[in-house]
């Protein structure tokens, strides 16, 4: 008895674009590695979209000011706001939480403002109340010290979202905290850099020295020495890295 065989052919089956194109169905996506965040770009919620709004009308509104009040140190702020916020859409892969995409939205508005906004003879930054200290080189409540404290503890948040709440499901909780935290005193020291270049560029106006910048970069670690205590000791972050997981896996 005779067996019949399937004939052998050399067709290279139709790629998926083209089963696509062809009116197949659409093509199928490569699925994600566990544990690691989908490549493409959630679109913007509304929270977001208003966030980014009004960060874009505060971007506008101080910078105008600032050049129509001449204020040598537009360019540094408005710099250093742009800088920031072109880090963030860029690693921004997943929809940040409310809070925290209004959060952001304040913390430009605060650099803006401290930088660009007058009070008296100077700016908003060295507005201060109570006593000086002369060993200390600053005043004890200061607008500049918790305005870097505050922006820092924000970007913390910001990292862990974007950078390590995907992956807090296989990862050392606290390796990623200090990642968190590490990058958001980077992109501290880069803020500082590009206040730094933008006073050399204007033959030094508004420099405020060693005591400016040290103190600038003890609340710096001082907002961000803080957020990551909250996320230590915080279970949210943890749960935020389980519904990344999942969205990964489902990808």
């Amino acid at each position: 008895m005779t067996t019949c065989e399937a004939p052998v052919t050399n067709e290279i089956p139709p790629s998926p674009a083209r089963r696509e194109l062809a009116g197949h169905g659409p093509a199928s996506r490569e699925p994600s590695a566990p544990g690691h965040a989908p490549l493409s770009r959630a679109p913007l919620s509304r929270t977001e979209r208003v966030a980014a709004g009004t960060a874009a009308v505060a971007v506008a509104g101080f910078a105008g000011y600032g050049f129509a009040t001449h204020s040598p140190s537009t360019v540094g702020y408005v710099s250093s706001v742009l800088v920031i916020a072109a880090a963030v859409m860029g690693l921004r892969r997943a929809v940040l939480p409310p809070l925290l995409a209004a959060g952001l939205a304040v913390a430009a508005i605060a650099t803006l403002a401290g930088g660009l906004i007058r009070v008296g003879h100077d700016v908003l930054y060295n507005a201060n109340t109570g006593p000086y200290s002369p060993s200390l080189g600053t005043h004890y409540l200061q607008y500049d010290h918790f305005a870097h404290a505050y922006v820092s503890f924000v970007i913390v948040f910001a990292c862990w979202f974007m950078l390590a709440a995907p992956y807090a499901g296989k990862a050392g909780r606290r390796d990623l905290v200090l990642l968190a935290v590490g990058a958001a005193l980077g992109l501290g020291a880069l803020n500082e850099m590009v206040e730094f270049i933008a006073t050399l560029a204007h033959h030094g106006a508004y420099a405020g020295g060693y005591w400016n910048t040290g103190w600038d970069l003890v609340s710096n670690f001082t907002g961000a020495t803080a957020a990551g205590l909250v996320l230590a000791r915080s279970k949210a972050g943890a749960k935020a890295g389980a519904k990344a997981d999942a969205k990964a896996d489902a990808a």
